[in-house]
């Protein structure tokens, strides 16, 4: 039950991560409809982005020593180190080349990746927990997936800076929430059979 515990812990911290930088929604749009800042906006996104990519892929990679479930253990590492890869490779040596555009791209790649991780976990928890709930994470970067390949393709070029670093955020809040929300309830549950066990 430790490894279980140590696993949501680490879900938990991912989310919190994931809420905080999401945070940054209520900042960094506002910079960048001043024409004089636009160019800070777009530093400020993309070094936080890139930062998220980081701590994101280490937390993913501390999880998958603690997940209970020994299937998908393969998956989160090869999640990690691909995370970590594009992090390292953006911030020491693209990053005064990056486009803020790219990460649209990113997105959709991480939350693909993401979404087959998070789907397996859920289909093991949902039976263990009997709730569907578990299946929020799976769902909310399945359909990111999707939706932010389809803006890439189709209009990354036509979006303003403003645009874009509002689309990256909500996808960090969103995931950050789902991820909160599933962790809190396993970890409350845990917590409260505990208690009771030693009643």
């Amino acid at each position: 039950m430790r490894t279980s515990e140590n696993f949501w812990i680490v879900t938990l911290l991912r989310g919190l991560l994931a809420i905080v930088l999401g945070t940054a929604i209520l900042v960094v749009p506002d910079l960048a409809r001043t024409p004089l800042l636009t160019a800070l906006a777009e530093d400020i996104a993309a070094l936080s982005l890139v930062i998220y990519g980081v701590l994101d892929s280490t937390l993913v990679l501390i999880s998958s020593f603690a997940t209970p479930i020994g299937s998908i253990r393969p998956a989160l590492r090869i999640q990690s180190i691909c995370g970590m890869c594009i992090g390292i490779l953006f911030w020491f040596i693209l990053f005064d080349k990056i486009q803020l555009q790219w990460f649209l791209y990113l997105i959709a790649i991480q939350a693909a990746a993401s979404s087959y991780a998070e789907h397996a976990i859920a289909r093991h928890t949902s039976r263990a927990h009997g709730s569907r709930l578990f299946y929020l994470g799976a769902w909310i970067t399945l359909v990111a997936a999707i939706a932010y390949a389809g803006i890439a393709v189709a209009a990354s070029d036509s979006l303003s800076t403003r645009q874009i670093s509002f689309a990256a955020y909500a996808y960090l809040g969103a995931f950050g929430l789902g991820q909160v929300m599933m962790a809190t309830r396993v970890l409350f549950r845990a917590g409260r059979a505990g208690r009771l066990r030693h009643v």
